[in-house]
């Protein structure tokens, strides 16, 4: 009980957005994929891997495993390195990214529970010009601020010994902040604010399965190591209410606009996984249809469709037992990825690539801590756009207990 006390005082903020890309200024920001800290180490890969100490968020199904109680939380912290042919700049953010609780229903057939919050979407973005209006000196400043948020339940569920399947239901929520302010550095005139903030909510619906030992079933091999994994998520339709604050020296109007929408498209991601002795090997494939992103029926000329491949290595410890060594306990990820964004700005793709690399550390049998380091970059300096170097950095813990399983009965 100590374990999951812990992890409950870690919780005091939910999945937000601090300060981060220029690219999070368009559409609902910068999208999140759905990974634990043990899957970011692997190329971002994972989703024909069941999680049996930690809470694989990537699939639905992958919960099936899970045989105690086991209460996971993140904290990711991020930088982003900025430059285009005028400068550059750095900036950084942390915090506690997200959570989720797992737990077994029904034993026989693989019936996991859980729930979880975790980003969906993040802003996070500053920018300032100075320009010439009217012959006076103006400075112009643009900030950006908040996110999407995921709070969700997921439910695995084994047809076969081989076959299981899952669903998540997403409630998708939250506020995103733009502000643009004028000052007037020369001659008499006065500047003045614009506060816009967007405030989303909807249901969104993933589902997934992992064929377990597809290799065995095809009759290539006596055993079971190939899993091979899919999942869809349908898309949302998000109920949209902005309030505009307008301020100037002389006069403040405010403005609000409910009855909007946003559409979040539908996407699907597939993966293999291949376990052999103590190395298991991944990679998953995305696409989202992001050109079928409208705000109140208009689509965004600068978004376009997602595609991200991923792949990476994990290696086991030689045992796992409390008793043995604490270097022979630890295991250690590598991976890559490739990710054509959903941005496309001045004819170029905003594209990113980037390697990973994670340890997990056992801390005790029933307490894990997973490391996770990203080093990406996204962008060109080419027609007067940015290039973000991008280092991320994750501690996920997760913690096993007996809660909500009755013990056996004599």
């Amino acid at each position: 009980m100590k374990n999951i006390t812990l992890l409950l005082l870690l919780i005091i903020s939910t999945a937000s957005a601090g300060t981060g890309s220029l690219y999070s200024r368009y559409g609902v920001g910068e999208i999140n994929a759905f990974l634990s800290g043990k899957n970011i180490g692997m190329g971002n890969t994972g989703i024909a891997l069941f999680g049996e100490t930690h809470i694989n968020l990537s699939n639905p199904a992958s919960i099936a495993n899970i045989t105690r109680s086991i209460l996971s939380a993140s904290y990711q912290y991020r930088s982003y390195a900025s430059s285009d042919d005028l400068g550059s700049s750095v900036v950084a953010s942390g915090g506690i990214n997200s959570f989720a609780l797992a737990f077994p229903v029904l034993e026989r057939r693989k019936m996991v529970f859980s729930l979880g919050l975790l980003p969906f979407s993040s802003v996070g973005y500053e920018l300032q010009k100075q320009q010439t209006l009217g012959g006076n000196t103006a400075v112009q400043a643009y900030e950006g601020r908040g996110g999407i948020n995921s709070a969700q339940a997921s439910l695995s569920y084994a047809l076969s010994s081989d076959i299981i399947v899952g669903a998540t239901a997403h409630y998708l929520f939250g506020s995103i902040y733009r502000d643009q302010t004028i000052t007037f550095l020369t001659g008499n005139l006065f500047g003045g604010t614009y506060n816009e903030t967007n405030s989303y909510s909807g249901l969104g619906l993933t589902v997934g399965g992992i064929y377990a030992g597809v290799d065995k079933a095809l009759g290539f091999s006596d055993t079971k190591s190939v899993n091979v994994a899919a999942t869809f998520f349908t898309g949302s339709s998000l109920d949209l209410d902005r309030e505009l604050l307008r301020n100037f020296y002389s006069s403040q109007d405010t403005s609000s606009v409910a009855d909007r929408s946003v559409s979040l498209p539908f996407g699907f991601t597939a993966g293999i996984a291949m376990l052999s002795n103590r190395t298991v090997l991944a990679a998953d494939l995305q696409f989202q249809n992001w050109s079928s992103f409208t705000v109140d029926g208009v689509h965004p000329a600068e978004i376009q469709n997602s595609l991200r491949f991923g792949a990476g290595a994990e290696f086991l410890p030689a045992s796992d037992f409390v008793g043995d060594e604490f270097h022979k306990r630890i295991s250690y990820r590598v991976g890559a990825y490739a990710l054509r964004s959903n941005l496309e700005l001045m004819g170029n793709s905003i594209n990113e690539i980037g390697g990973t690399a994670g340890m997990t550390f056992p801390m005790n049998p029933e307490t894990r801590v997973h490391l996770a380091l990203e080093y990406g970059l996204r962008g060109t300096t080419s027609s007067s756009l940015i290039r973000d170097t991008i280092v991320r950095f994750t501690v996920s813990v997760s913690a096993a207990e007996l809660m909500f399983i009755q013990p056996p009965i004599d």
